[in-house]
């Protein structure tokens, strides 16, 4: 009977504890298996307590049945304080930011379905790298990699990529294009990676395109060609017609293809993660974050609204250079998964021999005039990008062979805008500078470029990366015709030199190296660092001409006019002040209110642990005491009521302060000065 009655009273303290605590996710069920483990646990310890268990069974029964009508007494205080961790361990267990909502039996069932699939797709990938034997690269297995050469180690990671399938082989054609992160042998290995897509059924493509259209099928075209000009792993492209006869190319996405994306990223995140934590070579060049650089472009290249977006932006940036074309959009028919866009026709520099342009009815230069117009085309083709790139506008961040036409009518059209860049001011100013000091030849001007630009880390000898510049300058720009690579060279050499880029920085270096091998593949020996320099230098002259500097003045007075105007007055008020010994000053450390928020929650849970540790040493001194006056009716003294209240008091203060750092610690709330509480109620 005095078993029930504890088991009531913990009961019934619990339901008190849980509204003092804040314990939003102790719900009635958690709280009822809160009380029935606290009241087992601490039974179980009084138990310790009361008997003595070096002693024979026997005298262990006897002894706990002498003590059996005390027994409840002693164990109900380790019932209470029991049940109390317990609601707290339940409370963090359980615990979610107020404004995540609940999910459904449904949502449940699928998040946990794609959960199962995520686990079993990483699992498969696992075994491909250890069957590939590329484990320890990874830091799925302890040892050495046992490979012979770099070229063993990249063809082994193209056929662990392509066994994978799926997005992988999309990330390891992205990291082809990566020259500064790989050497040459790998960037070409993993280049020959293709994704084996099967081709969508005209039931599949008919079905998207009519779901993305806000019209009707026949009302937007006037004849499609179902047989597709291309599949890949993203999206497929098809022919059609409009009904003005205007000629226009379908681009439309896999149906069902994000949720394949999302799983591959998620899992090739958490190798990158993992090498990065388990190998030098992951910590080196920080994986973890290249691997987010591609998730964002992949996710990006999913988004066909984006990529229409973006090519006309392009267009809008190539305008002025009639020989470069970048297909019109038609935006009425154009959504995230479907875009319709004008056909170029003509083939692509890939497919195209890199001495022959060839002569045939399609007007293309003949032999005799093939080389002269090459140059030409290639001018157009790196003016086109560079000066896009210097003005701010929009660029095409790969314009490998495969993604430029060599077109019907002779000039040149960009194709595949998936991957764009666009330099902010701050980003312009330091590649011009850095542009201007690939022209002048100045090491110590290239560096000051790339500090600009980038972030350099501490540990780095500013000496040291100057004479590495310099050697870089010395040996690609000068006397001669630098090489196409000299770019990508520059572009390791950054890395090396443990240079951060940004990421529309770093996507213009790449779309720069890139470049190179297309110009390379349309005008064999074209100098692109020398054009690229000569730019840099027509900017300067243009930005350093009478006329620009005039303009230049003329902005900087708009601006600056008012404040030379207001000058006097102003020095002339402080001076007065300063001669009547009226100036002040006033330094506010808190002027944030969440900085306010932050530091008083911190001092309340300092207040509340002093308080907690206090209160429970006075609670304990009065239980230790034999003096104090009898309650009526009984041997129990008053000081010992005050001392349990007090230690009750002090327990639940100090679980309070504890399940509020828990919270933070688990993501429920802001931490640092700059964070926003959003856990229970405040301490």
């Amino acid at each position: 009977m005095q078993l029930v009655i504890n088991l009531l009273i913990v009961l019934l303290v619990a339901w008190v504890v849980r509204a003092l605590l804040g314990a939003r996710e102790v719900t009635w069920p958690r709280l009822i298996l809160a009380v029935l483990v606290g009241a087992i646990v601490g039974a179980t310890l009084a138990a310790l307590l009361v008997v003595d268990l070096t002693a024979p069974i026997e005298d262990q029964l006897a002894s706990f049945e002498a003590q059996a009508d005390g027994f409840a007494t002693v164990a109900l205080p380790f019932q209470v304080l029991a049940m109390m961790v317990v609601v707290v361990v339940l409370e963090v267990l359980f615990g979610r930011p107020p404004s995540a909502p609940r999910a459904g039996p449904l949502a449940r069932l699928r998040r946990g379905r794609r959960w199962f699939g995520s686990v079993w797709r990483g699992f498969q990938v696992a075994r491909i790298v250890t069957r590939h034997g590329l484990a320890p690269a990874l830091g799925l297995r302890r040892g050495e990699l046992e490979v012979r050469s770099p070229e063993e180690l990249a063809r082994r990671a193209r056929l662990a990529l392509e066994d994978a399938g799926g997005m992988f082989v999309k990330l390891g054609q992205l990291l082809a294009t990566r020259p500064d992160l790989l050497p040459p042998a790998a960037v070409e290995e993993l280049g020959r990676l293709h994704a084996a897509a099967r081709p969508l059924t005209r039931e599949e493509v008919e079905q998207a395109i009519r779901a993305a259209l806000p019209v009707g099928l026949e009302e937007a075209f006037a004849d499609i060609e179902w047989e597709p000009l291309g599949s890949a792993s993203i999206a497929q492209v098809h022919a059609a017609r409009l009904h003005d006869g205007r000629e226009v190319v379908v681009k439309v996405r896999r149906p069902g293809l994000l949720d394949q994306v999302e799983r591959d990223l998620s899992i090739a995140l958490a190798f990158a993660r993992l090498a990065e934590r388990r190998t030098l070579w992951g910590r080196t060049y920080e994986v973890a974050a290249i691997a987010e650089d591609f998730a964002r472009s992949l996710r990006q290249e999913l988004d066909l609204q984006l990529e229409a977006r973006h090519a006309t932006e392009v267009a809008h940036a190539v305008a002025g250079h009639p020989e470069v074309q970048v297909p019109t959009v038609v935006t009425e028919l154009t959504s995230e998964t479907v875009m319709v866009m004008d056909r170029l026709r003509g083939v692509t520099l890939s497919s195209l021999p890199v001495q022959v342009m060839g002569e045939g009815a399609t007007g293309r230069p003949g032999p005799g005039e093939d080389a002269v117009r090459r140059r030409e085309l290639a001018d157009v083709l790196c003016t086109s990008q560079v000066e896009a790139m210097l003005h701010g506008e929009r660029f095409h961040g790969d314009p490998h062979p495969g993604n430029v036409l060599l077109l019907d009518e002779g000039g040149l059209g960009l194709i595949d805008l998936g991957v764009t860049g666009r330099l902010d001011a701050f980003e312009q100013a330091s590649v011009f500078q850095l542009l201007l000091a690939l022209k002048l030849g100045e090491p110590s001007l290239l560096y000051e470029a790339l500090v600009a630009v980038g972030a350099i880390e501490p540990t780095r000898d500013p000496t040291a990366i100057e004479r590495e510049l310099a050697r870089f300058l010395a040996a690609n720009i000068g006397s001669g015709l630098p090489p196409a690579s000299a770019l990508t060279d520059l572009l390791r050499l950054t890395t090396r030199l443990g240079l951060r880029l940004p990421p529309q920085t770093s996507t213009m270096f790449r779309a720069l190296a890139t470049l190179a091998g297309t110009l390379e593949q349309l005008s064999p020996g074209y100098p692109l660092i020398d054009q690229v320099a000569a730019l840099g230098g027509a900017e300067f002259r243009e930005r350093t001409s009478p006329s620009s500097v005039g303009e230049l003045i003329q902005r900087e007075w708009a601006q600056l006019g008012p404040l030379v105007q207001r000058a006097p007055r102003h020095l002339d008020r402080l001076a007065t002040l300063a001669t009547h010994g009226q100036l002040t000053t006033r330094v506010r450390l808190f002027s944030e209110a969440q900085d306010v928020t932050v530091a008083e929650r911190l001092v309340n849970r300092v207040v509340l642990t002093v308080l907690s540790l206090g209160l429970g040493l006075l609670s304990t001194l009065l239980l230790a005491t034999e003096a104090g006056p009898l309650l009526a009716g009984g041997d129990i003294r008053l000081a010992e009521v005050l001392g349990w209240i007090g230690l009750f008091g002090a327990s639940v203060l100090f679980l309070r302060v504890l399940l509020e750092v828990l919270r933070t610690g688990a993501g429920h709330g802001g931490g640092g000065l700059a964070g926003r509480h959003r856990g229970g109620p405040g301490v």
